[in-house]
């Protein structure tokens, strides 16, 4: 695959061995982990990773890659080489990710992630993205994402990577963002999720204009964005139950 077929997928690879191995120690591995890579280029990250945990699941979509990482990673015993779209694959038995995904599809590939809840999680993300996802109630980048992650992980931006380090270079600095999953976080019925799917579609809206005439709990004057975790999936649950319905 041509160069400029990879910067359109959203591939940037990331070769600065001092910053390869931060984001090795952020993951805190250990021989007892079983670890996910999401595009993993021709494995610079992925013989660091193989080195500290017990097992890498690694995945590439592009076959050409796939190929150089298995010569590259050939004397490894314990990597996992999968070729293909991770969204359609969906490897599981995974309890760390430590990845610099493609940017592409970094929001339908963290939503999958959180939904997966695996104990911990480092990111190398485009740097708007990652201020979304540490984003909190109020915060004008707060967004549906920002509610899955206040919800289910403490996140945290651990550092900024200027975009010189990356190569082909992308139009914007990135960020290592820190995951650890909070245990007392309960997993989302779908109905609920899409109704609070639904309120961020009109997230400046206050509840009042966006549900209409929803609910007498006080909070009708709030904006979507405004609103905790907590708050929004209670309003999905009264939706959901019938109680009272959007018109």
């Amino acid at each position: 695959m041509k160069r400029s077929k990879r910067r359109i997928l959203g591939q940037h690879f990331l070769t600065n061995p001092e910053i390869l191995d931060r984001i090795v120690e952020y993951g805190q591995l250990s021989e007892r982990d079983v670890v996910l890579e999401v595009g993993a280029g021709r494995g610079e990250l992925t013989k660091r990773i193989a080195e500290k945990a017990g097992r890498v699941i690694a995945v590439e979509l592009d076959r050409e890659l796939a190929e150089e990482l298995e010569r590259n990673l050939s004397t490894y015993s314990n990597v996992e080489i999968l070729i293909g779209d991770v969204l359609r694959l969906r490897p599981t038995g995974f309890n760390k990710v430590v990845s610099n995904p493609p940017y592409s599809i970094s929001r339908k590939l963290l939503e999958w992630l959180m939904e997966s809840r695996p104990k911990l999680m480092v990111l190398t993300l485009q740097r708007e993205f990652a201020a979304k996802l540490v984003a909190k109630p109020g915060s004008s980048k707060y967004l549906y994402i920002s509610f899955l992650s206040n919800l289910l992980y403490e996140a945290e931006i651990k550092e900024i990577i200027p975009r010189s380090f990356f190569n082909p270079s992308p139009k914007v600095d990135s960020a290592i963002v820190l995951m650890n999953r909070k245990e007392s976080a309960e997993k989302l019925e779908d109905d609920v999720k899409e109704i609070i799917k639904a309120l961020f579609t009109c997230r400046r809206q206050t509840l009042r204009h966006a549900l209409r005439d929803l609910l007498k709990s006080g909070k009708e004057g709030e904006r979507v964005f405004q609103l905790t975790p907590k708050e929004l999936i209670e309003i999905a649950e009264i939706v959901a139950t019938g109680k009272a319905k959007p018109k």
